[in-house]
Formats: structure tokens, C-alpha cells, sequence
């Protein structure tokens, strides 16, 4: 039996790593937990970080490299393929459609479940959500990373995430189709997996399916 992928999708800030979290604590059934989380802050090398010397080629939070882009693609995959082995999956994400990381996502996982959530504070909560995160919030590559560039680089990282938050904000959420949509800023985790229990509940995912009506599969 093909297992189910809950993707939770969101700004950083948005409750979305707390809330894959609570869920596969919750759950009955063994979940795996993989997304952007692990990717940018584990597996992903530092020199390729918003800090690192090869940034360009990599991750920033307002653009991505096409390193970025190749590994993004390979953890579509490999959350696809642990689907198709009867693993239970839930992700943590930030579905951009430019770039298109919601196009790339939605073909890779055109033939395994998909329940799509978005969580969306207001942009006020956001906004002080990352202004005053602390660094031990933040993953031990990222942090190594940050550590390089000098002591100065919290309050610098503040001051950045909020020079480009408009931005952010908008991208983010640029995309209007997922099947189920919760303001975070309003709920405690608790009451957001339960939330999304309910809607898995009620029915398979069918956001994934729209979504590729009205993109064309990459080439």
C-alpha cells in the first residue's frame, strides 16, 4: 500500500517544522519528517547557505541557485519514492512558484498521495516571528555558517529577513489551491494537526491533482 504525504507548507515562521513535529508525535502510525528543514539545515552544505561563499549557486531566502533547485528536485523524489514503499511522510516546505518549486513537486509526485496544507499567519505575526528568532532555533550547519561570517550576523539576519519580507510574503503565497488552508498565527499546533486530521479524514488530496491542470509537467 502507497503511503500518504501530508506537505505543510509555509514561510519560514509560518508554525510549519512545530507543526510536522506535533504530528508525528500524535500519530498512531510511524511518520517519517523531511522538507526544506532538513534539506537547507542538515544536508544541504553551509558554503551553499544565505552565508556561505557559494550562496549564489545555493540558497537565499529571495533566490535560488540552480544547486538549489537540483537538490530541492531530489528530495521531491526521495519523499515520492518513500511514499511508494508504504512510508507515511510529512514535510515541511516553502512551495514558491517562482521559483518553480511547486511546479517541479507537483509531476515528481504525480502518482502517490498528496494532502496539501498551507499555513498562513498574518503578515504582523510573521514579521516578528523572524525579527526576533534566536540562533538556537536555527540548524548547526546554518549556525556554523553564521559563525563564519562574524558575531555580528543575528542582528544582521534580522535585519535582512526583514528587508526582503514583502517580498517573501508574497511569493510564498503566491499559489491559492491547496486542500486546506489554516491561519497559524490564530491556532496552537495541537489544534492545527487536528485540523488536518480532520480533512485527511474526510478524503484524499485533490490540490496536487488541479494544480497540474494548470501546470505543465517540467521538461
Amino acid at each position: 500500500m502507497t503511503g500518504q504525504i501530508v506537505l505543510i507548507s509555509g514561510t519560514s515562521g509560518s508554525g510549519k517544522t512545530t507543526t510536522c513535529a506535533e504530528w508525528a508525535r500524535r500519530a498512531e502510525e510511524p511518520w517519517l519528517t523531511f522538507g526544506m528543514d532538513l534539506l537547507v539545515g542538515t544536508l544541504f552544505p553551509a558554503k551553499y547557505t544565505m552565508f556561505g561563499a557559494k550562496k549564489d549557486e545555493g540558497y537565499y531566502p529571495n533566490a535560488y541557485g540552480p544547486m538549489c533547485m537540483k537538490a530541492l528536485a531530489a528530495m521531491h523524489a526521495m519523499i515520492a519514492a518513500a511514499a511508494r514503499t508504504g512510508q507515511n511522510m510529512v514535510v515541511d516546505h516553502l512551495m514558491f512558484v517562482d521559483p518553480p518549486v511547486l511546479q517541479d513537486c507537483i509531476w515528481r509526485m504525480a502518482d502517490v498521495p498528496v494532502l496539501f496544507v498551507n499555513l498562513k499567519p498574518s503578515r504582523d505575526v510573521l514579521e516578528h516571528r523572524i525579527t526576533t528568532r534566536k540562533i538556537d532555533s536555527i540548524p548547526a550547519p546554518i549556525q556554523e555558517a553564521m559563525a563564519a561570517a562574524g558575531p555580528e550576523i543575528i542582528a544582521a539576519l534580522g535585519e535582512q529577513l526583514a528587508a526582503v519580507s514583502p517580498w517573501f510574503y508574497e511569493h510564498a503565497y503566491a499559489n491559492e489551491i491547496y486542500d486546506l488552508e489554516l491561519d497559524s498565527s490564530a491556532m496552537s499546533p495541537e489544534k492545527v494537526c487536528e485540523q488536518i486530521e480532520a480533512r485527511l479524514a474526510a478524503g484524499p488530496g485533490t490540490a496536487f491533482e488541479a494544480l497540474r491542470g494548470i501546470y505543465p509537467q517540467p521538461v
